[in-house]
């Protein structure tokens, strides 16, 4: 069996894919047909009110997204960049490995911004959600849960789409520290089989004493390419993913020349994110990415 084909009976968590990061500053189509499988969008709240939608962009002062090229929405909501990852694949006849969309909360969906919260905030983004997709497209926690947490192969997912959700510790890079406990939040309503759309990622920067439950009991770790190495035996045995934005990473020291040469001595990320999706090196460095 040639090793492509062996790809695609790997269980979810041991597969690599190609990835990008702020992948709305691109064409999201452009990158679905380059065979990146990996996607990021940062989400907004500031509107939520007024447009009863969540928005999709880098930072107020540098919005830096792609509108209306090649597929790109004209606006910045939410629901209507979900809409161009339900199109593709369904032009696909969902013929594709899964895609993972990380969304990463700039503010917090559990504020003051988003009461009431039976309609707003983290009912309203899994509204948003279920609304652009079907049922049989998502993969859910919930799902995850009726599986015993056990991860399908690639191929049984083929043609999904799974979220999870990510967030920085406050700083230039996040409005607040909202996001941490706005995952914290989803989470354990995950634990408790309620909301459970989404799945909600350990993030290596997040702090406080409620930071070790949310790194214990979450399934997703967005952390360094030599954390991962370290922890891959433990994430491997919970079967965790890890995601790692190697393009803030210096390439040559962590990556060098050829990811199976690296992989023989310990490294491991599933979702390898970088700008370098078009390029020949990552491809050379990845060969496995599905």
């Amino acid at each position: 069996m040639a090793v492509k084909e062996k790809i695609w009976d790997l269980p979810y968590h041991e597969a690599f894919f190609k990835t990008s990061h702020n992948s709305y500053e691109h064409s999201i189509r452009e990158q679905l047909s380059n065979g990146v499988r990996g996607l990021e969008y940062d989400l907004h709240d500031d509107k939520i009110q007024e447009l009863e939608d969540f928005e999709v962009y880098h930072l107020q002062n540098h919005i830096d997204v792609l509108l209306g090229e090649d597929g790109n929405p004209n606006n910045l909501l939410f629901s209507r960049w979900l809409k161009v990852l339900d199109d593709w694949s369904n032009e696909q006849n969902k013929e594709h490995a899964p895609i993972t969309l990380f969304v990463e909360l700039k503010d917090g969906i559990i504020d003051s911004n988003n009461e009431p919260d039976e309609l707003y905030g983290i009912k309203k983004m899994n509204k948003i959600i279920m609304d652009s997709f079907n049922s049989k497209t998502l993969f859910t926690f919930k799902d995850f849960r009726e599986n015993n947490y056990k991860w399908p192969t690639v191929r049984e997912l083929k043609g999904c789409i799974l979220l999870i959700l990510v967030s920085y510790w406050g700083g230039y890079w996040a409005a607040s520290e909202d996001g941490f406990e706005s995952r914290l939040k989803y989470l354990n309503n995950c634990l408790e089989a309620k909301d459970d759309v989404c799945f909600v990622s350990w993030v290596q920067e997040d702090k406080g004493e409620k930071s070790s439950f949310l790194k214990e009991k979450s399934h997703f770790w967005k952390c360094s390419l030599d954390y991962s190495t370290k922890s891959f035996t433990e994430n491997n045995k919970f079967q965790r993913l890890t995601r790692a934005d190697f393009d803030k990473i210096v390439w040559g020291r962590h990556v060098k020349t050829y990811y199976n040469k690296n992989y023989e001595k310990g490294y491991r990320c599933n979702f390898p994110a970088t700008d370098a999706w078009r390029s020949e090196k990552y491809n050379s460095c990845f060969p496995w990415s599905i």
